[in-house]
């Protein structure tokens, strides 16, 4: 997970910034997978619904950090460049 006391500069944030959203592009890949796993599998239809609205919940968990080390990027590529 990213780290939150890291402090990027002006050269770091491309490279940071690529590889926050390779790894949330890679996170929502296997979600998309595994929720075409459960839609495509046979079962029970109120179980297939518990079943994505906890992968839902699971991805939102997994995605919250990087998407939390975007925003402070996004507010250090400001202080850099604005």
């Amino acid at each position: 997970e990213p780290s939150h006391t890291d402090r990027v500069y002006s050269p770091d944030i491309l490279p940071r910034l690529q590889s926050l959203l390779a790894d949330l592009a890679d996170i929502d890949l296997a979600c998309q997978q595994k929720l075409e796993a459960i839609e495509g599998g046979l079962g029970d239809e109120s179980l297939k619904r518990r079943k994505i609205a906890q992968l839902w919940q699971d991805h939102q968990d997994r995605r919250a950090p990087y998407v939390a080390a975007l925003e402070k990027l996004q507010a250090q590529a400001r202080d850099c460049f604005g």
